[in-house]
């Protein structure tokens, strides 16, 4: 099989096949290159947050291939139960659902998903679908859409298409294939979704270290080589389970914490989203004309670049309030950063809310809500393979870490933001 190979600053190497590099080279997927990772906002922060999704979704099938094959190497269950054309087939699908789980991004990525469409108005194959539920479209929802296009346009069969979708949406049913596989291993193809979307897999695992390189911060760096080769795969109580070594528990909680510190400094960064509910409102004020299309083509010619000179050339009216203080970046001034859970900032939200009202005062609050970790629903997926004096036994890794356990919670906060102009006018207050 030939293989490819592109430099890569946080992998170094990132070897591809031929399938994978039709898919590369589709325009599908290179639009991507034009989708920022973080949207430019994060640059009016952090300068050299400039990458696109494109080298994310390449890293992410990177991880992807290194989990997959350590849990070939590290443990017994696939090599004694499935064929080797069946290891490759399954090795595969994963390899491209870790390439394309992020081809459904919108311009500035997460920022315009507000004025997405209604799912049910996407031409979806609804065979593929356990149900279509009456909801907002999401970036996920537009992934599975091109990979149905590329299915019917012939560039993937049309059942290895449906099986890539079904580990990257958790709506999408899986095809004939991965039904049988499960009458050989049950649970697999629930298993197989966790390396792409869990609370260990592939996306979250590539975007930390690259949005720390990028940004100039240490905030996401961990072990991922020591927490690949900690692992693996085996049959637990008739289902088949994610393993970890026990020495591997502490790489993992480095990650955990990456990503707490990733969150409350970089995604989060109070100049940033600020910015963030600018752009927003400079969308909803329509300052500038911005439609989702439905047609997978005319949204895949959606690119962050025909957004930002929309607001550029809004920016040149001073009357378009968002748009002009976004691009000349004259940001609101962040007053306090409050935690609804406690009960004294509920009392700070509602004082500073009913002064900004009585006095004319404008403001806007953005509030944040995020899960640390990704919940395991129904069954936890992960166990730590715990060494005792009768033999091994498998913990679920909520139990096992007891930072965990401490952070396994919604990160949940509101910023109060004061607008530029009315800042002077509350510290006048202040001082009464």
């Amino acid at each position: 099989m030939q293989t490819f190979e592109i430099r890569d600053p946080i992998h170094k190497r990132i070897p591809f096949t031929e399938e994978e590099r039709v898919i590369i080279d589709h325009p599908f997927f290179q639009r991507l290159r034009f989708i920022s990772q973080l949207s430019f906002l994060e640059s009016f922060v952090y300068p050299g947050a400039t990458h696109d999704r494109f080298a994310h979704s390449l890293g992410s099938m990177h991880v992807a291939k290194r989990l997959f094959g350590r849990c070939l190497a590290s443990s017994a269950i696939l090599n004694e139960t499935i064929t080797k054309e069946e290891k490759e087939a399954l090795g595969q699908c994963l390899s491209m659902a870790g390439l394309m789980h992020d081809m459904g991004h919108g311009p500035f990525s997460h920022c315009s998903e507000g004025i997405f469409p209604l799912l049910k108005d996407l031409p979806l194959n609804s065979t593929w679908w356990k149900q279509i539920p009456d909801r907002q479209s999401k970036h996920e929802d537009y992934s599975v859409l091109l990979i149905q296009t590329l299915a019917e346009e012939g560039v993937l069969a049309k059942d290895f298409a449906q099986d890539v979708a079904s580990l990257i949406h958790g709506d999408i049913l899986p095809s004939p294939f991965f039904l049988d596989l499960e009458k050989k291993l049950p649970t697999l193809q629930r298993v197989m979704k966790t390396f792409i979307s869990g609370i260990v897999d592939c996306d979250r695992m590539d975007y930390l270290l690259r949005d720390s390189y990028y940004c100039g911060v240490v905030y996401g760096n961990y072990d991922i080589d020591w927490m690949i080769s900690s692992m693996g795969l085996a049959q637990h109580e008739g289902r088949l389970i994610r393993t970890m070594s026990e020495n591997g528990v502490r790489a993992f909680e480095d990650m955990l914490l990456a990503r707490y510190h990733m969150i409350d400094q970089v995604y989060y960064h109070k100049t940033k989203s600020g910015f963030a509910y600018y752009l927003e409102q400079a969308i909803l004020h329509k300052e500038i004309e911005l439609t989702i299309p439905t047609d997978p083509y005319a949204y895949a010619d959606l690119q962050d670049g025909l957004v930002l000179q929309a607001l550029l050339n809004a920016a040149k009216n001073p009357k378009n309030y968002w748009s002009y203080h976004l691009m000349h970046r004259i940001p609101a001034k962040r007053l306090l950063r409050l935690y609804p859970a406690n009960k004294e900032d509920q009392k700070t939200i509602s004082f500073l809310k009913d002064l900004c009202k009585e006095q004319k005062i404008s403001y806007f609050m953005y509030e944040h809500s995020q899960m640390l970790s990704k919940n395991e629903e129904i069954e936890p997926n992960v166990f730590v393979e715990k060494t005792m004096l009768q033999g091994k036994i498998y913990v679920p890794i909520l139990e096992y870490s007891d930072l965990l356990q401490k952070y396994n919670e919604k990160v949940k906060f509101t910023d109060f933001y004061l607008l530029r102009e009315d800042v002077e006018k509350f510290e006048q207050i202040q001082k009464l």
